[in-house]
């Protein structure tokens, strides 16, 4: 469980957002990370920089999105997206 801060889950959500308009279902690999200064990005999981912590990869954000039944019109809403990413920070295993 990943404990984001309110700005942190902002920048989680605008960074879950670009992710699902950039990889769809079919690239499982691809991730959602945390750099070593708390900023995060999202990149195929093999090209993901050296020391960053993954959040969830593309196949991880679709379970959450079926098993809590999310649309992406729901996180077309601010509101929708940033449950969604307290949702994903609350299943991040980081430290």
């Amino acid at each position: 469980m990943f404990n984001a801060t309110p700005e942190q889950r902002k920048a989680i959500g605008e960074t879950i957002a670009g992710f699902l308009n950039s990889y769809g279902p079919n690239e499982v690999d691809a991730v959602v990370f945390m750099d070593a200064d708390g900023k995060f990005g999202y990149c195929d999981g093999p090209e993901a920089p050296a020391g960053t912590q993954w959040l969830v990869n593309r196949a991880g954000v679709d379970r959450l999105m079926v098993l809590h039944c999310y649309t992406p019109l729901d996180l077309s809403r601010a509101d929708g997206l940033d449950a969604f990413a307290e949702l994903v920070a609350e299943s991040a295993w980081l430290p």
